[in-house]
């Protein structure tokens, strides 16, 4: 909205100069590509969420799937010597 103050009467009325100033929406950007407003807020809660669920699921999969090379009775993940060096 532009206005023509040719008089300054807006900067002599501080109610008419509140009252506009009050009504001019402030946009933040980062350097003119996209607005920091609340759908960015929103969109990185969601990618966050979901890349969270995506480690969870993979972090509980480690857990139950074997590991190679172990035997099927140690699916702790900690290495036992005994289990491949025999003394005689």
């Amino acid at each position: 909205m532009m206005l023509e103050d040719k008089n300054n009467e807006l900067l002599n009325n501080p109610k008419l100069y509140l009252h506009i100033a009050m009504k001019k929406e402030v946009v933040f950007t980062a350097c003119g590509f996209f607005r920091l407003d609340y759908t960015l807020v929103h969109s990185m809660i969601a990618a966050t969420t979901t890349y969270l669920v995506i480690l969870i699921q993979f972090g509980q999969m480690r857990r139950t799937v074997p590991i190679p090379n172990l035997p099927a009775s140690n699916t702790t993940g900690q290495f036992n010597a005994s289990n491949y060096f025999h003394h005689s």
